[in-house]
């Protein structure tokens, strides 16, 4: 994950990043497994969709513990949002002064460290950002992961397919033959648990993931293709309780868990969050924990960047 430890100082910045970027993980102790009607995906997407509130402002108090490469460290992140316009954050490890200020719109990143002996200002973009954190970003899939959403979700009819796991439902986006033969289930149906790596090792697999590579670098995007999606969903209430993200092209995968559900201003939203990533460059794990929320309050986004700060083109 590109030096986040290279710092302990600096821990808050780039884990915190990564946190609203990318996500053995926790999962709580399973209910007794019921039987649930079988739902299309169509009547998933919707109760889905039927979860999206009319806010406009919102202001969160997240804490975490977060670790990766044996190393681990506790930050809390005061977060402001204007709707689909501005994010805003302020880092500051347990119990410390401020470390950071990051500020999103849907076009541009700016990142404020003012660590001693690494005091400086990143202005920039996504594309910027997910070389950084090596994962795929953008501003509404960070406002989503603050809203208690899927990771990465996009609802459109005809890309997923429904399971049910117990007593849970799950959305599993649908993918062709040749991935279904990179991942061995090629004489078989995916089941939702099923754990997903590629399996053969030949030229062929060679060759369609250099053409998916070749895909998403022309398009500018994530290799599509080559992200395997999945979402459960609580049986009675719909909560969206965990995701699972495969991505084969780099040999990563992405679990989000969610908990402890609330009744909230802008609806039913998470208190606990834990978000694991396991990749070539290791494990990250995060456990976030929402201390404190306000909707509909009128917030300042500021960010004033003092004129001895470092200017730099990349985190």
């Amino acid at each position: 994950m590109i030096s986040i430890f290279s710092s302990i100082r600096g821990f808050g910045i780039v884990t915190a990043l990564i946190w609203l970027t990318s996500t053995g993980c926790f999962v709580g102790r399973r209910t007794a497994a019921t039987s649930l009607p079988f739902l299309e995906a169509e009547e998933l997407l919707l109760k889905l969709d039927q979860r999206n509130s009319d806010w406009t402002t919102l202001g969160v108090r997240f804490e975490s513990t977060a670790s990766a490469m044996g190393k681990t460290g506790s930050f809390t992140m005061n977060v402001r949002v204007a709707r689909d316009s501005v994010i805003w954050m302020s880092i500051s490890p347990a119990l410390g002064v401020e470390a950071a200020r990051v500020l999103l719109t849907p076009d541009s990143v700016q990142v404020l460290s003012k660590l001693p002996g690494s005091r400086f200002v990143f202005q920039g973009n996504y594309a910027m950002l997910e070389e950084a954190v090596q994962a795929p970003v953008s501003f509404d899939l960070v406002q989503d992961l603050i809203m208690g959403r899927p990771l990465m979700f996009e609802p459109l009819q005809g890309e997923y397919v429904s399971k049910v796991d117990d007593d849970k439902y799950v959305l599993m986006s649908k993918y062709d033959r040749n991935v279904r033969k990179l991942v061995g289930s090629d004489e078989k149906e995916l089941a939702p648990g099923d754990s997903l790596s590629i399996v053969i090792e030949d030229k062929k697999a060679e060759r369609l993931l250099e053409k998916a590579e070749k895909k998403a670098v022309k398009k500018e995007k994530e290799a599509e293709d080559l992200l395997i999606k999945r979402y459960w969903l609580e049986g009675t209430t719909f909560d969206p309780t965990k995701d699972v993200v495969n991505d084969l092209l780099r040999a990563r995968t992405v679990r989000v868990v969610r908990s402890d559900f609330d009744d909230t201003d802008v609806g039913r939203l998470p208190n606990r969050v834990r978000m694991t990533v396991k990749g070539p460059e290791g494990i990250f794990d995060a456990l976030i924990y929402t201390k404190r929320l306000r909707a509909g309050r009128a917030y300042d986004f500021p960010f004033n960047i003092p004129e001895d700060f470092e200017r730099r083109t990349q985190l």
